[in-house]
């Protein structure tokens, strides 16, 4: 068990520290309409794979175990799992490109498929997976971890994602904000 809870601390250890580097680098490119460098995408991905890593970890091994069936939780969890990869994936797939994806081109807004229904269907994706991992594991701490992940994501969209894209494409973003929700809804 010692190495579990070292696997989380160094995990979560590297996940803040990456953070405090990668979200305020983050907030200078979108405050100067930048784009995304290689370099900081690369942490950024880093950073939430350390993220992954611990609520995996702690689903694995059950930590905080939940009082549910087994059988609930596999099924639950495997459906949102499921679902979580297939909103993920598809929002990647309507980029079209894994750098217009990744936020290293912005030259065009994406408001087709998917994106008709979510303006973040990548981060609902993923919450949604994360949701299922800790499910299928029963793991409380994988929860909080996820809920955790999900307070940094609303922040981050809500405080840089939606101001920079605002800025850059002015009224057009405009209007798709006013006919698509944020997270998930039916498109006005």
């Amino acid at each position: 068990m010692v190495w579990l809870y070292m696997s989380f601390g160094i995990s979560l250890g590297i996940w803040i520290v990456l953070g405090l580097y990668v979200f305020p680098e983050v907030k200078k490119t979108y405050e100067r309409n930048g784009v995304f460098t290689s370099k900081l995408l690369n942490l950024w991905l880093v950073m939430w794979g350390f993220y992954h890593l611990a609520v995996i970890l702690s689903s694995l091994s059950g930590v905080w175990l939940i009082r549910i069936s087994k059988m609930l939780a596999l099924v639950g969890g495997s459906i949102l799992i499921g679902v979580g990869v297939l909103t993920l994936a598809a929002g990647m797939i309507e980029f079209r490109s894994l750098s217009r994806s990744c936020g290293q081109d912005i030259s065009k807004l994406i408001t087709t498929g998917i994106y008709r229904w979510s303006r973040n269907p990548q981060f609902v994706g993923c919450l949604l997976y994360l949701l299922g991992i800790s499910l299928a594991g029963r793991s409380g701490f994988a929860f909080v971890l996820t809920g955790a992940a999900t307070i940094v994501i609303c922040l981050y969209t809500t405080r840089l994602a939606e101001p920079y894209l605002e800025r850059l494409y002015g009224e057009e973003y405009r209007l798709y904000k006013s006919r698509t929700g944020r997270w998930i809804g039916i498109p006005k």
